[in-house]
């Protein structure tokens, strides 16, 4: 896993699931292994039978069967180690049971974003920009002024979801999330067509930064392990201290016959 989050360094990707609808799970692969010193590899089979132990991040692309138990613990697994899960689906006209069965793992990972079922945006190849507030400011899109992307399903981000990018067409729709689950964090896109211009179509839009970001981006998390935050430092100290005033107390009471 990286040391740091906030520190630009290289990570370890695997690339995993199906790619019924044309997706190249070698292009995904090929760019971590080319761009930014990552280390990255297409992993097969059950996920429970794989070695995530060195991965940072983990794409998930549309599942064309569900999940299993045993895969899904080991989602939860990877995520309690501070991993990172990509997790991407389809607009809804062309992958509505991928999109069905993403939200199903998504729920039992305790995620509170989910894709929105049998629904398409934004039609046609378009771009995101800072600028026009599509692209929201945040650690996870430092560097990213321009993105390309086309038709997506639209996501639902309540709770601690954060939303990082918004559709064009419908204000407000939200095309691209991520959130903390515990020290890992789960990303949530609906667009294969990001990856189309892959290493070498992308020209002036910043798509590998955004994807590099996902690997070594700041995502806010807490640290394995559980360090309590300055606040809940505070409130230990004050405890503490209480105690030992009350234990003090206690040693100098005098009894009288």
């Amino acid at each position: 896993m990286l040391a740091s989050a906030g520190m630009a360094q290289a990570g370890t990707v695997a690339v995993w699931g199906e790619s019924p609808f044309g997706v190249s799970l070698a292009g995904i692969n090929n760019f971590y292994n080319t761009y930014g010193g990552h280390t990255s590899s297409i992993v097969a089979g059950q996920l429970n039978t794989i070695d995530l132990g060195s991965v940072d991040l983990l794409w998930a692309i549309q599942p064309s069967d569900s999940y299993t138990a045993a895969e899904l613990n080991t989602m939860a697994g990877f995520l309690a180690g501070g991993g990172r899960i990509a997790f991407m689906g389809e607009h809804g006209q062309i992958a509505p049971n991928e999109n069905l069965r993403i939200n199903a793992a998504l729920s039992f990972l305790g995620s509170t974003i989910s894709i929105q079922f049998d629904q398409v945006l934004d039609g046609g190849f378009r771009s995101a920009s800072k600028l026009d507030g599509q692209i929201k400011t945040h650690a996870l899109t430092d560097g990213v002024e321009t993105y390309q992307y086309a038709a997506y399903a639209p996501l639902t981000v309540s709770g601690t979801g954060e939303i990082l990018m918004t559709g064009e067409d419908v204000p407000g729709s939200v095309m691209m999330a991520y959130q903390n689950i515990g020290p890992g964090s789960i990303f949530l896109i609906t667009d294969q067509n990001v990856w189309d211009g892959a290493g070498s179509l992308w020209g002036g839009f910043d798509n590998e930064v955004m994807f590099d970001n996902l690997v070594e981006g700041k995502t806010g998390a807490p640290p394995v392990g559980g360090v309590p935050e300055p606040t809940t430092w505070a409130m230990m100290i004050a405890g503490m201290a209480l105690t030992g005033a009350m234990m003090r107390r206690r040693r100098v009471s005098v009894s009288f016959a």
